[in-house]
Formats: C-alpha cells, sequence, structure tokens
C-alpha cells in the first residue's frame, strides 16, 4: 500500500514538469537579432544590390511538439533601407512600391507541413495589392530556453507578379533590374504578450 501510495505521489509531481514542456506557444520574433533582408541582380547579373526592411512584426505558434503551426507577417514598407536614401525614396515610389497607397507587405499561412528538412508554409503573400499563394521554407536553427527557437529561410518571387518596377525603364540598359528578388529571413523568438482579453478568457 505504501508503495502504491509513493507512485501516486511521483506521477502528481512528474505531470506539472510534463505539462509545460506541452504547452502551447504563441511566439513573436525578436526583431533585434533578426534580419529580412533582400538582393536584387543588376544589369543581367553582373552586380547586385541588397536591402532589408527594419520593421515588420512576425508572430509565430508552436504546437505541444514544437513544431510551427502559424507564421504571420507584416512588413511596413516605408522601413526599407537599401543604404542609399535616394535610391530608397524610389523604391517608395509608384514606379516601385507605391508605399502610400500600399504600406504593408503580408503574408499569413494557411498550412504548416513538415518537410525532410525543416517546414514549409503555404499562404497568401500580399504585396502592393496582389495576393498570391507563397511557399515559405523554414529550418529549426536551434532552441535556447522555453521560448527561443532560431529559424532561416531562403526563397526568391518575382517582382513582376506583383508589379512592382514593371513599367521602370533604365535611362540607358535595358534589363537593368533583374526580376527575382532573393530573400533571406533569419530570426529567434520570444513569448508573445497575450493581450488582457485572452487572459480573462
Amino acid at each position: 500500500m505504501k508503495n502504491i501510495t509513493l507512485l501516486l505521489i511521483m506521477a502528481l509531481a512528474i505531470l506539472p514538469v510534463m505539462g509545460q514542456e506541452k504547452e502551447l506557444k504563441k511566439l513573436t520574433v525578436e526583431s533585434n537579432h533578426s534580419t529580412l533582408q533582400f538582393s536584387v541582380p543588376i544589369s543581367s547579373g553582373i552586380t547586385r544590390v541588397t536591402g532589408k526592411f527594419i520593421e515588420y512584426d512576425m508572430e509565430m505558434d508552436m504546437d505541444e511538439n514544437l513544431a510551427p503551426t502559424r507564421l504571420q507577417v507584416t512588413i511596413q514598407v516605408n522601413s526599407i533601407d537599401t543604404g542609399i536614401p535616394g535610391r530608397d525614396e524610389h523604391l517608395l515610389t509608384a514606379d516601385f512600391f507605391d508605399s502610400e497607397t500600399y504600406p504593408e507587405i503580408t503574408f499569413v499561412s494557411d498550412t504548416i507541413q513538415r518537410t525532410r528538412r525543416g517546414y514549409v508554409a503555404t499562404g497568401q503573400f500580399t504585396m502592393k495589392g496582389v495576393s498570391k499563394t507563397l511557399r515559405i521554407p523554414l529550418q529549426k536553427t536551434g532552441r535556447d530556453g522555453k521560448n527561443t527557437f532560431g529559424f532561416t529561410s531562403r526563397l526568391s518571387i518575382n517582382r513582376m507578379d506583383y508589379g512592382v518596377g514593371a513599367d521602370f525603364k533604365h535611362d540607358s540598359m535595358d534589363n537593368f533590374i533583374g526580376e527575382r528578388i532573393h530573400i533571406e529571413i533569419d530570426f529567434w523568438t520570444k513569448k508573445r504578450k497575450t493581450p488582457k482579453k485572452e487572459e480573462k478568457e
């Protein structure tokens, strides 16, 4: 009888610890230690221009097996930075992003599936008012503690599909700006603050 009682006490002590590990995780990206950058070939690939977006929000949910189940990204177009202020100002005009009319670039996942190399988030990507289905590959790069997970992603999109710079013509060079934009995302997460309304529910 004593042995049974002891086993029950041990089981009850272990259960809370197991529950903590299997807790659903609602995470946000720590932008101070993350990068969302891009590059575009120039003059038929002779060189390339790189840039990044400074201001963005990225949320991720993870299930009890620590697999991502939802990814949502909102990028502020006005935060673009290619290192040359005059070029950045031009990119914000109607020739390219038209940030006054379309201030945000967004992605909302519909599904996230496991692959041999990690995961693929499939969802709606919207830029300059055009929405298309986009697949974003995700690879987990590490973990530190309960809520800090590192991820990396490499992909490319065709800017012409979204009308970005579709009518722009260089003064002296044909095909000056390449059509495919290469995107590099590296980020880590932290626990997302729960709104008070959700806490009460």
